[in-house]
């Protein structure tokens, strides 16, 4: 039989035990402090949908250029989700040139479930710690109703701010049917 081994119970010898675990501890608690922020921003963004676009009564792409706007309805510039009760009959897509100020309106053509179905998808905020950084200039969505009516459409974003490739998709799959130049307010002699 062996002699029983005594740990020793003085001052001394417990504050070098606990020297010895601090920077153990220490590190430990700053990789699950990392991890666990990393992984709960990341986990799960908040969804959430924009309040409805105001109906306007027409499409208005003179607020699609990345100049300051002087639209003639101020609401106009406001996009939004798609207000509840609207029934889509068309789409127009509004792209600035910002070389000549220009902006195409294209009035599309096609089946337009797919891109009422993106354009449904909630956006997020929250989500990864770092995102890519570089610069969108999606074109404006409009609908457009039976009455001629028109809303201002908000693409869904992801939770970097970035939109989300679906629209995009959806857009392609139509025709254009109609094109014409709006000049800027800027461009107006």
């Amino acid at each position: 039989m062996g002699i029983p081994l005594r740990r020793s119970t003085t001052p001394a010898f417990r504050r070098a035990r606990l020297a010895c675990l601090a920077p153990g501890c220490l590190a430990l608690g700053f990789f699950a402090l990392v991890l666990g922020g990393c992984s709960a921003v990341g986990a799960s963004p908040l969804e959430y949908t924009p309040e409805p676009a105001a109906i306007q009564p027409a499409v208005d792409c003179s607020t699609a250029g990345w100049w300051e706007p002087e639209a003639a309805s101020p609401s106009s510039l406001h996009k939004g989700s798609i207000p509840e009760g609207f029934t889509t009959v068309g789409v127009a897509r509004c792209t600035s040139d910002p070389g000549s100020r220009v902006v195409e309106e294209d009035h599309l053509s096609g089946d337009f479930a797919p891109l009422l179905a993106a354009l449904a998808q909630p956006s997020e905020r929250g989500g990864p710690v770092s995102c890519l950084d570089y610069a969108e200039l999606p074109p404006a969505i409009w609908l457009v109703n039976a009455e001629v009516q028109a809303v201002n459409i908000q693409w869904p974003l992801d939770s970097c701010e970035h939109t989300k490739p679906d629209t995009a998709k959806a857009l392609q799959a139509l025709t254009v049917s109609e094109s014409r130049s709006v000049p800027s307010p800027e461009a107006a002699p």
